[in-house]
């Protein structure tokens, strides 16, 4: 049968799991350039993201897809969509021409609602304490990704949906040799759900900023 496709929804922080406060750690690192243009692996939010690793650039991207050991790297899940920068950690000017008047040259009128962009992008940190939501899919067959009991605590990938460009928990991917590199530890659909949501964590190996 055919893979997962035209399901996937953003993933997002689902609960926090320590006990000493309920804000999920969130960290801001520098933007590459061309992020959430049709070249790159569309960096939506609610993306898994990288510190760039083929490129070694330093600057954070979409991830790539994830098929092995070592593309298995996670920084975390972006909160926002990629920014699209000329270049690679420079903001870029998301405001109004022209600017503001009284002797305000460097000022701009921002739209409202408008993402902020100052070269960085913000993500919620792959770590032990950040729970996330996401829904079940398969590579191999979309049948694949129906929520079983046995799947608490096993570790499966994730995989982007060539259709809605955001990403599932591939139950298909379940050894580190094809990317597994997240643990469920959580139902929030009934078992039995196709495509229902789960409640997971990056794993250690994973844990790109961590370990």
């Amino acid at each position: 049968m055919a893979a997962t496709a035209g399901v996937a929804t953003p993933i997002y922080v689902y609960e926090v799991a320590s006990t000493q406060g309920a804000q999920a750690a969130v960290r801001r690192l520098a933007e590459k350039s061309g992020q959430n243009t049709p070249s790159s692996t569309y960096l939506y939010q609610g993306t898994p993201v990288q510190v760039d690793v083929a490129g070694g650039t330093g600057f954070i991207i979409a991830c790539p897809a994830i098929t092995s050991v070592a593309t298995a790297h996670i920084a975390g899940i972006s909160l926002e969509p990629g920014h699209n920068l000329t270049t690679s950690g420079v903001p870029q000017q998301v405001g109004t021409a022209p600017s503001p008047p009284q002797n305000q040259p460097n000022a701009v009128i921002i739209f409202g609602g408008a993402w902020p962009s100052d070269g960085t992008l913000g993500f919620a940190v792959a770590q032990d304490n950040n729970l996330f939501v996401g829904i079940e899919g398969g590579s191999t067959t979309d049948a694949d990704g129906t929520i079983a009991q046995a799947q608490l605590g096993a570790i499966y990938g994730l995989t982007q949906d060539a259709t809605t460009k955001y990403w599932y928990v591939d139950i298909d991917k379940n050894g580190t040799s094809s990317g597994a590199c997240i643990e469920i530890v959580g139902f929030i659909d009934p078992v039995g759900t196709l495509h229902g949501r789960v409640m997971f964590r990056v794993t250690k190996a994973a844990q790109q900023l961590l370990t």
